[in-house]
């Protein structure tokens, strides 16, 4: 009897209602039914680096399923081998490169000599008393064989303020190659020592002839295309100066714009 009643009841209710309205087929309608509606909240969106364009061949991101670049994209103007060897090495003022067989055999120094071969100093490694030419085969107690094994001798001493370089020097004397070892103490009175900065070898362009002997493939050191130094160089710094020729030096004109006394 119970449920019978609780059967009726519900008739009742349902009946009194009337039938349900047809669902709202509009946005308009759906905001008049179901009352004023809330502004979206703008939740902060997190920020993201952009990516630098760099000069190197771009290659599809394998979670994107290999797909490619977009069509605005332009076409990038130099190849950059992912691996380049190192060519030479910065550090106080040094201007330092591998000692190879090939250079041991143009420059007359020994054979089989290991160590980085200072093209030019300046700043502090001149004021220690090293020279062009100087071979650097140790920094402190860590033997230097190689450009990469110099820069990790220059992060032992990075925090000091001095550090003994011994290197050997060759007599610019005829004849077989005369060599003697010693040190020289180098100094920074300020922020430390530092260590050194590496480079790869200056870009060429393609198609041109081999600017050196056979070393290898070109890609193994030589980034390929234009743009990445500055030509002609405005101030003759980065670029050799031009050849002094007797006219010049008769008409006293200088190669560059004048700095100063030389």
């Amino acid at each position: 009897m119970l449920v019978v009643g609780l059967a009726v009841v519900l008739a009742l209710v349902i009946g009194r209602q009337g039938p349900v309205a047809p669902q709202a087929t509009n946005t308009q309608s759906q905001a008049v039914a179901a009352g004023p509606v809330a502004a979206p909240v703008a939740f902060p969106q997190p920020q993201y680096p952009q990516a630098a364009n760099v000069a190197m061949p771009v290659e599809p991101d394998p979670a994107a399923g290999g797909g490619t670049a977009p069509a605005t994209e332009s076409p990038l103007p130099n190849f950059v081998p992912r691996k380049l060897k190192v060519f030479e090495g910065h550090w106080q003022g040094m201007d330092g490169r591998l000692m190879t067989e090939e250079l041991a055999r143009k420059l007359n120094y020994p054979r089989g000599l290991q160590g980085v071969l200072l093209g030019e100093v300046t700043l502090n490694a001149a004021l220690s008393g090293l020279l062009a030419g100087d071979v650097i085969v140790r920094i402190d107690d860590t033997p230097v064989t190689d450009i990469e094994s110099f820069k990790a001798a220059s992060r032992t001493v990075a925090n000091r303020s001095e550090a003994r370089i011994s290197v050997l020097r060759k007599d610019n004397r005829p004849g077989a190659p005369v060599v003697r070892k010693l040190t020289v103490v180098l100094r920074e009175a300020e922020g430390g020592l530092g260590f050194a900065q590496l480079e790869g070898a200056p870009m060429i362009l393609a198609g041109d002839p081999r600017p050196h002997g056979y070393r290898g493939a070109c890609t193994d050191c030589h980034p390929i295309g234009q743009g990445f130094e500055l030509t002609p160089d405005p101030d003759l710094i980065s670029l050799p100066p031009p050849t002094i020729t007797r006219d010049m030096v008769a008409r006293s004109v200088n190669p560059h714009e004048v700095r100063g006394p030389c």
